[in-house]
Order: structure tokens, then sequence, then C-alpha cells
């Protein structure tokens, strides 16, 4: 674990475990169902800004509904510091009775074993959902979501949303253009640069979040791979550590054409078709799209409700394209229409506050539940619902633009496993070094930077394997 204060650890400590007190309460099993009195529970969530309203009403409703029977105390806690000091919330037995974490961290602990070879952060949700007479099974989700949610045929997570980036548009701007919506990369570059004629922006991108988005798009749509193993094209005699793992190939590190291609591919649209500036600073291109000066901004899906409200605002009308649009490119042989897709996941954390307590589980299992049924409102902070009953609701389909990011059929999640993040967290420096940049790199400097990072990743595995952090 990282070097910490006593101070932050403590803080830490308070948060994660929330105010919910040690008070169980009771439960009671009829053919009717099971009832629930005075239990109350701890719920830890990585949502903060605007997205943490969406959250609190949500929270707010299910404790009316459930007066006196359960009672939720949430807490949002920056990632980072959940992310860090899990293992430290675990040994102190301070962690909430239920988490929502990214979808890519879930494997990260979960694949953590204990002396008894089971996982040493979260719990193992079947025998949970069992008792709590809770059913929910892959059909509801996306195929691959519930899949990398499960590992040597345990189910650790239950998906809650999904998010990507996409290419917001101003139509209205498009219309005096005298152009229609784009469908591949030439008509977006040959639209940013008459909007630019014009002196609007055409397609600011900026460096930073989200160009992890926006860069594992590509590099899906280039033909990257993320699992190559021995005997396959592409694959490294690196990724063979010493004890016999094997490890995966990620985004950006391992299969490297794909990078190179993604990588250039931004260059280009800076120092080859001029349609963004570089070292733009983060939130330069929202800022332009949403005062009505640009004609598009690349961002991410949980801005929508503030697209929606600023377009209103500054009177043109909005459009949303997939990001994978800007991929579709006669020189690229291997284009898909992949679209890259993170999400919200709920797991259940051991050494929690409720310790083994069967009420606490059931309980928390059946906030889960009635988190999904009621999802399409949280959809409307800017989310794709995984739970299928959800999307199927009126009121979901009424939310403007989901649709405008892709089909869920091209919906694409990192292939979660034990070292997927700490494989994958060096690579989106590569394509800030591109951003970055005060003129296009050369292939040769491109190639170097990508082996940089490609050996970082191994390092961090390595150091993941022998219990380092």
């Amino acid at each position: 674990m990282k070097k910490t204060t006593l101070l932050i650890i403590t803080t830490a400590l308070l948060t994660l475990s929330g105010c919910g007190g040690n008070d169980d309460g009771e439960i009671s099993f009829d053919d009717s169902g099971i009832t629930f009195k005075n239990v109350n529970i701890t719920f830890s969530n990585v949502i903060t800004g605007t997205d943490n309203s969406y959250l609190t009403a949500l929270i707010n409703q299910f404790n009316q509904e459930f007066s006196g029977q359960i009672k939720v105390a949430a807490s949002a806690v920056q990632p980072a510091d959940l992310y860090d000091n899990l293992p430290t919330t675990t040994s102190y037995k301070k962690n909430a009775d239920v988490c929502l974490i990214h979808a890519e961290r879930v494997l990260q602990f979960a694949g953590q074993k204990n002396e008894e070879g089971t996982s040493k952060y979260f719990r193992e949700l079947e025998d949970i959902m069992s008792l709590a007479r809770i059913s929910l099974n892959g059909e509801d989700f996306p195929e691959q979501v519930w899949a990398n949610m499960r590992l040597d045929g345990h189910q650790y997570g239950i998906p809650f949303d999904m998010h990507m980036a996409g290419i917001y548009v101003n139509k209205t701007i498009l219309s005096e253009l005298g152009l229609g919506m784009p469908t591949n990369r030439a008509e977006i570059v040959h639209a940013a640069q008459k909007a630019i004629e014009k002196g609007y922006k055409g397609l600011p991108i900026s460096t930073g979040y989200p160009d992890t988005y926006a860069y594992i798009n590509a590099y899906f749509n280039w033909g990257g791979k993320q699992i190559v193993v021995e005997g396959e094209d592409g694959f490294d005699p690196e990724q063979k550590l010493s004890d016999g793992t094997v490890v995966p190939a990620q985004p950006g590190l391992y299969y490297k054409d794909a990078c190179f291609h993604a990588v250039k591919s931004f260059g280009q649209l800076i120092f080859e078709d001029h349609i963004s500036e570089n070292k733009l600073a983060v939130d330069t291109n929202l800022n332009e799209f949403f005062n009505g000066r640009s004609l598009f901004c690349l961002d991410g899906i949980w801005l929508l409700s503030d697209a929606i409200r600023y377009s209103t605002a500054q009177d043109f009308e909005l459009g949303v394209i997939p990001a994978s649009t800007l991929y579709c490119e006669e020189s690229n042989p291997e284009y898909t229409g992949d679209i890259y897709t993170n999400g919200h996941i709920f797991v259940m954390p051991k050494n929690n506050m409720g310790g083994e307590k069967t009420a606490r589980q059931q309980a928390s299992m059946k906030f889960i539940s009635w988190m999904l049924e009621h999802s399409a409102d949280w959809a409307k902070s800017g989310k794709i619902a995984a739970y299928r009953p959800a999307r199927e609701t009126e009121e979901y389909l009424a939310i403007p633009h989901l649709d405008g990011f892709g089909s869920i059929d091209k919906f694409r999640c990192l292939q979660a496993n034990r070292y997927t993040y700490a494989a994958f967290s060096p690579s989106q420096r590569v394509n800030t070094f591109v951003l970055n940049a005060d003129s296009m790199p050369s292939d040769e400097a491109l190639r170097e930077k990508i082996a940089e990072y490609y050996s970082e990743g191994i390092s961090l595995v390595k150091s993941d394997i022998s219990g380092g952090n």
C-alpha cells in the first residue's frame, strides 16, 4: 500500500464506514417474501459532482419507501481514495456494506486471493442473492458486461450503468454550413474545416480526461486486441512472467501496431487536418461547445444533461454521434465501429461494518435490486442503464440523445481480469504525449514512446504480483 499519513487513513476509515451504526435489525421469511425491520446499511460510492445529486435522490426515495425496514447511509468518496485505501479499510474491518465502483476495478480486487483461496476484498454474490430471493442473471445485462463481473465461477459485481464518449454536434452550425450529420472521419474533418473557415472551432481535443476513452476507441477500431495468447500474432515473450503468468494485452501496451495507428490518428487531426489546436487545457473543448462556438465536442455521455441545458440556453440544436465514427476511414481496414464502454458496478466488500450479519447482507442485495429497477432515473444523469428491464421503460426511452452514443451491440468493455488496471494504467499517456507535442512526432518517436509505456505496464504488473503497490 502507498505510504499515507495516519490522518488520511483515519479519514478514509470514517468515510468508507459511513454512519449506519451497528444496529443490524431483523429479518423474517414467509411465502410472500422477506420482511426487514430496522436494518441499517452503509453505501460508499465514487459518484461525485452533479451526478451525485441524481444518486442521492434515488437513495432518499429508497429510504422513504423502506422507512422502518431498511435505511441506507451513503457517502461519496473520491475514486483514488476508495481504491488506494481498500486494503486498509479491509484490514480494520471498516468497509461499507455496499460500494459502487468502476468496472475495471472489480476483478483487480476480486482476483486477489486470501489463504483460503477466496477474494480478500469482495464477497461472492450468488448465495446472498439466493438468500435475499433476488433473481438476477446475464440475460438482463449486456453479455460482456455481465461476464466481466465473474471470476472462477463466482459473481463479484452487479452492473449499474454503462458510460462512454461520444461526439456532440452543434446541428445549428452544421445546417449553416449546408451539411448533414457526418457518418465517417472524412465527413467530420470536412465539416470541422468548413466551420473553422466560418470563424467557429472545429473539433477541439483537450489534453487529459476523457482522452482515455477516445484513445481506447481508436485502439479498438484499429484492430487492437486485449488478450493475446502465446502462439497468436502480437504475442510478446515479455508477457510471460517468470511464474508462468501471462500478462493480458491491454490497449496501447501490447498490440503495438494498433496503438501506433490509434495515437497517430489523433496527431493527424491536429497537425495535418488542423481541426484542433495542440496543448489544449482540460475542458477547453467543453467551454467552446457549451457556449455555441464549436461544431463538435468529443467528450463523455455523463455530460449529456449539461449539453442539453447549455444548448437550450445558447439556442442551438444538439445532436450526438458515436465516438467510433471518428475512426471510420478508407485507410483503416480494421474498423469495426466498436465503442469503448466503462461502467459503475455494485460490489459487497468483505470486512464491512456489518460483518457476517445476514440481515445486512440481504438488505444490501435488496437495495442493489431496487436501484437496478429504478436505474432509468439514474440514466438521466447521462448513462446507459445496464439493466435491460430499465432500458425498456417509457421513462428511459424518453431520455433524449442516448441512442446517439451508439448501439449496445457495439459496446465493448475492457476484458477484465486480475491485472487489467495495472497493465493498462500507463497507456493513456501515449495519447497525451501526442496532444502535447509541438509538431507531429515522427513514427520512430511514437514507437519509442509506446515501448516505454509497454515496459512500464509490465513493471506495474510484476510489482502487483510480488505484493507491491
